[in-house]
């Protein structure tokens, strides 16, 4: 009998512990399919997973980035300005503007069998099952119709009944998309760090392209990290991320996806980057731009009035809808803002706020705005460009007073009203500095904006049509018709709306479409910030086209911008007034200098700026708001080329004494040609011995306005609207 020696003894027991291995696998094996197509059945018949669930309709609660557009004036094309997203910033891609290399990349290292299985890879599965039951922590084993069903359900259960629940359920949705539907959506639900949800983001994050655009290697680069956003990031270890897209390529040519020389060519080429701003220091990352937080504020206000939803509902649709919204936004414009805005050296001190507005007046698209002083902090915080209502002062009386009472024909340029002290009732309104200047002209009195004649011009005018005027042909929203608060009885429509004096307030944002008006030739448009709305499915859903409203005759408009350019040439607003460019304006103050205002017009835009404390107090010094404007407004001229402004057919000239309102004669040193509506021009000679009017019944207030035949009748001239003035220039405080 031959001896048993150690080492057969080990070579039996290597083979016997073999042998033991393969039974165990073998049994596990057949309990595992035993179980899996037990629970596949069951699961199937009562219920179990849940397969009742519409995974296509799933896709519509997927967070999709709605993306904010400006037109480049250039090149009329649309260019990115920011996103709107919730928790995940996603771009959808439609498969046909894919490029074919991308889901073959991801099909070739994530389920290479994707176009033939039904939801579930045998092999895979069985494989995953032994991993599990041998122990391992990772086996894997989902396709990527498993992979999209975790995705959309957000489940994370590694359990065997959760892997059953997820074969039912891609079994179920491959009965209901086809491949290509599939492969979309697995693609626009996948993370790829750094913030980027679904290929079209990352592909412009990572490569600053569309996802039509992508070469081969960045195809493979971008499947490469899905298995591990962190580890395989292209930016922070872009070997790992080679190592794998290199992996990818080799896979995709064993496939049959691509040729050898494809693959080596891109194999060659070092991982090229072009990052984006996708993502942001998160402790910053919901902080937008005044004028972004305003086009926000206006598709939800405006989706609440449309499709009757609540604010949360709006807002919820606007941030996951995907849209696609084109703004108003002029970058030149905007830069010049930021440029002023952001350096608080241009403001008296650091704590005193400020905002502005800049309009298109032709069409009432706001093409820039600051909500506040130096870096914006707050995330949709407030912007007092749009949102703060403010006692406007002085800059109330073109909008509120002249020129609806030059519209209805109660004062000209001329008309003559006494600058005295005035008393009604119990109130006794006073110029500022307390000085009273005796008789002047319509126009000497908005120059110097003397209190007196507007709250006389008002009273002939009544503070009725004021309202009126200003509610429904100005598109003021804040003013109060008549309320009662806390007992008492409020109303704007009173004598002290003349300077300014409101319950409320009004906005940067109306006032400065109010001016507008001015040099559209009397035609208001609401302002905007937006033109259209692009839902996710392409449909218009929002749209704000221009909407020419007449709010004034092109006469009193123009006879309006023509007054206010002598604010800025002899009057409050000479800081104000562009070398070179044709400049209107008025200035405004407050009662103890709490609120402070210009509002500026060129040919090519209008602008408003408002200064003053969140919670009012005094300002000392002087009005800051002419030095932003002329800032602000040089920098954007400096850019673009000046428009023209056409006198309107039905106006005349005539040379005016300002000291009497009448005609000019020999001997009148204080003279300005002036353009009135014909048939309300002056028709008397001055008397330059006296310069004396007349005082009329209602106690010299306001002085004749008759008209004499023969005028110079001014057809479609073209120019700038400017005065011919006899006087030096002079600034007054208001």
């Amino acid at each position: 009998m031959p001896k048993t020696t150690y080492s057969d003894n080990n070579k039996k027991k290597k083979k016997n512990k073999k042998k033991n291995v393969f039974m165990k696998k073998a049994l596990i094996s057949i309990l595992v399919v035993c179980l899996l197509v037990v629970s596949v059945i069951a699961g199937a018949v009562v219920g179990f997973v849940d397969n009742s669930m519409d995974l296509i309709a799933e896709e519509y609660n997927l967070d999709f980035t709605s993306i904010i557009y400006y037109v480049d004036s250039e090149t009329n094309q649309a260019r990115e300005l920011d996103r709107v997203h919730r928790n995940e910033n996603r771009v959808w891609a439609d498969i046909e503007n894919i490029t074919p290399n991308l889901p073959n990349a991801f099909i070739a290292i994530e389920d290479e069998r994707f176009r033939e299985h039904s939801g579930m890879d045998l092999k895979r599965t069985f494989g995953a099952f032994i991993q599990w039951a041998m122990g391992k922590d990772s086996y894997g084993g989902s396709t990527i119709t498993q992979q999209l069903v975790k995705n959309i359900t957000g489940d994370k259960d590694r359990s065997p009944i959760r892997k059953v629940q997820e074969i039912v359920r891609a079994m179920n949705l491959e009965k209901k998309m086809s491949k290509d539907q599939i492969i979309e959506m697995y693609m626009n639900t996948i993370y790829f760090g750094e913030g980027c949800h679904g290929v079209q983001t990352a592909a412009s994050h990572y490569f600053g392209k569309k996802t039509s655009d992508l070469s081969l290697e960045e195809c493979a680069s971008l499947a490469a990290i899905v298995k591990a956003p962190s580890t395989y990031n292209p930016v922070k270890n872009p070997e790992n991320n080679k190592d794998r897209r290199d992996v990818i390529l080799n896979k995709m040519a064993e496939l049959g996806m691509i040729s050898e020389e494809e693959r080596d060519t891109a194999k060659a080429k070092p991982i090229s980057l072009k990052v984006g701003q996708t993502s942001v220091d998160p402790t910053n990352k919901d902080v937008k731009s005044y004028f972004v937080d305003a086009v926000i504020d206006d598709v939800i206000k405006d989706l609440m009035e449309k499709e009757n939803l609540s604010e949360s509902d709006a807002t919820n649709r606007l941030y996951t809808g995907g849209f696609k919204i084109y703004s108003t936004y002029d970058p030149i414009v905007q830069n010049a803002i930021d440029k002023v805005y952001v350096n608080t050296s241009n403001f008296p001190n650091s704590s005193v706020q400020s905002a502005m507005v800049v309009i298109d007046p032709y069409t009432g698209h706001i093409k820039g705005m600051a909500g506040g002083v130096g870096q914006k902090t707050v995330p949709r915080g407030l912007n007092r460009a749009t949102q703060s209502k403010r006692q406007p002062g002085s800059a109330f009386k073109p909008v509120a007073v002249y020129a609806p009472s030059v519209e209805y024909n109660v004062v000209t340029p001329a008309t003559i009203v006494n600058d005295a002290p005035l008393t009604i009732g119990d109130w006794s309104p006073k110029n500022s500095g307390g000085k009273f200047l005796g008789m002047m002209t319509v126009r000497r009195a908005i120059e110097k904006s003397q209190n007196i004649p507007a709250v006389k011009v008002l009273r002939e005018l009544t503070p009725e049509k004021s309202f009126d005027f200003l509610t429904q042909k100005l598109g003021f929203t804040t003013l109060v018709e008549n309320e009662t608060r806390n007992g008492k009885q409020v109303s704007d429509q009173t004598l002290s709306s003349a300077l300014g004096g409101l319950t409320d307030g009004v906005t940067v944002e109306e006032m400065t479409a109010a001016y507008a008006t001015f040099i559209n030739s009397g035609m208001y448009n609401k302002p905007v910030t937006y033109t259209k709305v692009i839902d996710a499915n392409g449909r218009v859903i929002l749209e704000n086209k221009v909407k020419n409203k007449r709010a004034m005759s092109e006469e009193t408009a123009y006879l309006m911008t023509n007054m206010l350019s002598g604010v800025t040439t002899r009057g409050t607003g000479t800081g104000a007034k562009l070398s070179d460019v044709f400049t209107a304006g008025k200035t405004g103050t407050t009662n103890s200098n709490k609120d402070r205002w210009f509002m500026g017009m060129t040919p090519n835009y209008v602008a408003g700026v408002w200064m003053g404390y969140d919670q009012p107090k005094s300002m000392s010094g002087s009005n800051f708001c002419t030095s932003v404007f002329k800032k602000v407004m040089t920098e954007i001229h400096s850019k673009v080329e000046e428009k023209e402004i056409k006198v309107p057919g039905g106006l005349v000239k005539r040379t005016v004494c300002q000291d009497s309102g009448k005609i000019a004669v020999e001997g009148c040193s204080n003279t300005i040609t002036d353009y009135f509506k014909d048939g309300t021009q002056p028709m008397k000679y001055c008397e330059p011995s006296s310069h004396i009017v007349p005082e009329t019944p209602e106690e010299g207030e306001i002085g004749d306005t008759a008209t004499t035949p023969g005028s110079e009748n001014v057809q479609n001239e073209t120019a700038t609207p400017g005065v011919e003035a006899s006087e030096s220039d002079s600034e007054s405080a208001e």
